[in-house]
């Protein structure tokens, strides 16, 4: 038995709102799986779209950078290193997209039924968690008819994307926060996710970036490092870069912090705004 105070004001307590978390943990589940059925229930393919969407990026990407931009892939065919990275970016910028937008899209309870605020969100990135799975099925699938490479590196899969989640969920709570008092922010985040992608190794390796640049391209966006990660995996057979993917995590767990942080400053506010 879990014992739980709600107390109020803006005094910012980690420890007290990851306990408060974890009571409402079956909330956010419940959320997940309202997202997954809503988001699916319409669509006259349903989950496919899972794998349509990285599909008709790669084709995008292997006729403009491949073909046209001579983007190098070293000695991996240009589709599966697109491919590698494409799926863990879908979810992450999937993830970010629909936690940033979670809390308006349950306004209506938050009025009515207390909960844990961060419940919406965690719940979007979870739901967003079963699109990377059909991903990944797609990539151990129809990856090696592309060039992909399966290997025991694959146990390293499961950690980069507690990583990627983790970022994603920072992101997701400090978007969400502001979106809930600056309403502009709903027709910022697409434009920001744009950009984001562009100035990630998605579409181009990591060694793009001089050396000399690379440890503070890793700080600003720690999405590279766990990118190349995934891209090392499959389209490589090899291992993450340790050193990359350290900067990546460190850098990753201060913008999840710093998300929190907000997302609790600004949360008693949340029920009158939205």
């Amino acid at each position: 038995m879990i014992e739980l105070v709600v107390e109020g004001g803006h005094q910012f307590g980690l420890v007290q709102g990851l306990r408060e978390i974890w009571a409402f943990r079956e909330v956010a589940w419940a959320f997940a799986e309202r997202y997954v059925r809503l988001k699916y229930k319409q669509a006259g393919l349903g989950i496919a779209w899972a794998i349509i969407q990285p599909l008709s990026f790669l084709l995008i990407f292997v006729i403009l950078f491949g073909r046209l931009a001579h983007i190098s892939s070293g000695n991996t065919p240009y589709q599966a290193f697109a491919l590698s990275a494409l799926v863990p970016w879908t979810f992450l910028q999937t993830a970010v997209s629909m936690g940033s937008g979670a809390l308006l899209m349950d306004g209506g309870l938050m009025r009515k039924v207390y909960f844990a605020r961060e419940c919406p969100v965690i719940g979007a990135v979870l739901a967003t968690g079963l699109d990377f799975v059909i991903g990944l099925g797609l990539l151990l699938i129809l990856g090696p008819f592309l060039g992909t490479r399966i290997s025991w590196a694959m146990v390293y899969v499961l950690p980069l994307w507690i990583v990627m989640a983790v970022l994603g969920l920072g992101l997701a709570l400090g978007f969400g926060a502001l979106s809930v008092y600056y309403r502009d922010f709903r027709f910022v985040m697409p434009l920001f996710i744009q950009l984001w992608m562009f100035g990630s190794p998605v579409a181009y390796p990591l060694t793009t970036v001089p050396d000399k640049y690379r440890a503070l391209y890793l700080i600003a966006n720690p999405a590279a490092g766990i990118l190349d990660g995934f891209r090392r995996i499959f389209a490589l057979g090899q291992t993450p870069d340790l050193g990359l993917l350290a900067v990546s995590a460190s850098a990753t767990l201060v913008i999840a912090w710093a998300g929190y942080v907000l997302f609790r400053r600004m949360e008693p506010g949340f029920a009158d705004s939205v």
